[in-house]
């Protein structure tokens, strides 16, 4: 009787263990295979990265650039490189300081993105979308700008401002937010000898760390005022213009061309007692703006006001007492915009308002000769110049720090660069966009080549020219923001949608 052995459990086991092995690195190389499957259709059909080469979207989107930490003020900025140089010195576009170029300045690439693709196979696209398309006049580049006329509508810009069917046609709250450009930041203190500083103070205003407290009171009639005096390279009062930091260098260089009145004023306030009202002032050629605050548990509403008229109001006091708030207050596409701690605040008392609740208005007109005295003042005085801003306050103590003024792009009505005829939807020269076109602009109005000057038949994009929407930077353009000078690494702080 023969007998049968058995293998040891222990055996059985390890024959388990190997095909357990076996059986997971194929469904390890099976996972790695169905992913790369599924990037290639994500990528092919969904989503495409790309890299931004040019300046044409700045300083939305920077293309390959040198950066600067100013050695005043102590600002960051970039400058665009052309033709793999910076030619010129770069001025800080918050102290005006003048930057000598390294012998072998660092050059860093342009942000990447994220673009939707065959989204406007589902949807329409809309204004102030940032679009991705194929060059109409060489399909095999592709082009980025800010989409700003639809089909069927009459484009003309006009006075910087993109007007449709001769109204303004006003941005969206985070295309605007993504457009305003800094004029000065009191984070930034210049402390070179005959630099000026930007804010002029009534007494009792006193200058403290980033921005200037009112320790005694005001009379409740009279308000204290911060005057803002915009200053050029060489120190002399000149109106705020279009001004690109990022355009440093060479015969391209420019300190701006015209003068901008779509501002937005930005700051920390804090009021002690409740009976305080803080203002905001702007004035735009001859219209004058006020923005009236006052104190949670005050006697007076918060108001704004449009030449001395109420345009809209809140039935109370915005500012908490005690503690700071963030005020944000704008002229921009003729309507006036309030934000108390990122809330609008008050509503329309009549007349025309935004979707959001902007109150809308008229601007005086001008003749040629009141718009070139305003543009190029004969003198210094501030009242002299195309805009003003202010800020002050009257019957309590207050504090304001980290002011911010910004001004909006200023889209420019520049000639065609062949036969120098005036560009398409220029100032004087609407230009009609047909059915299944888009016309489109970028948002460094001075350096985009964009329907503006395109010598074409139809200078716009044809829907079939699509490619997508730009949503994600997911690679912010490299940068030295600490004291990291690599090309490879990427400025942390600018990973951000785009809009």
């Amino acid at each position: 009787m023969s007998a049968t052995t058995a293998k040891p459990p222990e055996d059985l086991q390890k024959v388990h263990k190997r095909r357990k092995g076996h059986e997971s690195l194929l469904e390890t190389l099976e996972s790695i295979i169905i992913a790369f499957v599924l990037a290639f259709i994500f990528r092919a059909f969904v989503v495409e990265a790309f890299v931004i080469p040019t300046g044409s979207m700045a300083p939305t989107l920077l293309g390959e650039h040198a950066e600067f930490a100013c050695t005043d003020c102590g600002y960051k900025f970039g400058a665009g490189v052309e033709a793999g140089a910076i030619s010129g010195e770069p001025l800080c576009p918050n102290c005006f300081k003048p930057h000598p170029l390294p012998q072998r300045p660092y050059r860093y690439s342009g942000d990447r993105i994220l673009v939707l693709k065959y989204l406007y196979d589902f949807d329409e696209p809309r204004r102030w979308d940032v679009i991705v398309f194929h060059n109409p006049n060489d399909p095999a580049q592709n082009y980025i700008k800010r989409l700003v006329g639809l089909p069927g509508e009459t484009v003309e810009l006009v006075g910087g401002n993109v007007t449709v069917g001769g109204r303004i046609a006003q941005k969206t709250d985070a295309a605007q937010d993504a457009l305003w450009m800094l004029v000065h930041d009191t984070r930034y203190k210049a402390t070179r000898r005959g630099w000026e500083p930007r804010w002029a103070l009534d007494a009792p205003w006193q200058p403290q760390d980033t921005g200037f407290v009112l320790d005694r009171a005001p009379p409740r009639e009279k308000v204290a005022w911060l005057t803002y005096r915009h200053r050029g390279p060489g120190g002399r009062l000149e109106n705020i213009a279009d001004y690109y930091a990022y355009n440093s260098g060479g015969s391209m260089y420019r300190l701006g061309s015209q003068a901008v009145t779509d501002l937005c004023l930005r700051a920390e306030v804090t009021v002690a007692q409740a009976a305080a009202v803080v203002v905001v002032e702007m004035r735009a050629y001859k219209d004058r703006f006020r923005f009236e605050l006052t104190a949670e548990g005050g006697d007076q509403p918060t108001r704004i006001l449009v030449n001395d008229k109420v345009a809209a109001k809140a039935g109370g006091g915005v500012l908490p007492v005690g503690r700071a708030a963030h005020v944000q207050a704008a002229n921009v596409d003729h309507r006036l915009v309030l934000l108390v701690d990122g809330h609008r605040v008050a509503a329309p008392a009549g007349g025309d308002f935004t979707p959001q609740g902007d109150p809308l208005y008229e601007p005086t007109r001008l003749s040629e000769s009141d718009r070139d005295r305003f543009d190029n003042p004969a003198t210094d005085e501030p009242r002299a110049m195309a805009a003003e801003v202010r800020l002050g306050a009257r019957g309590g103590r207050a504090s304001v720090r980290y002011l911010r003024l910004d001004r909006d792009v200023y889209y420019l009505s520049e000639p065609l660069m062949r036969t120098s005829a005036p560009g398409h939807g220029t100032q004087g020269h609407p230009f009609a966009v047909e059915a299944g076109q888009y016309f489109v602009c970028g948002d460094n109005s001075p350096k985009s080549f964009d329907s503006r000057l395109w010598d074409l038949p139809e200078p716009t994009v044809p829907r079939r020219n699509l490619v997508g929407k730009a949503f994600f930077i997911y690679w912010p353009s490299a940068g030295s923001r600490y004291g990291i000078p690599v090309p490879v690494v990427p400025d942390v702080t600018g990973f951000r949608f785009v809009h």
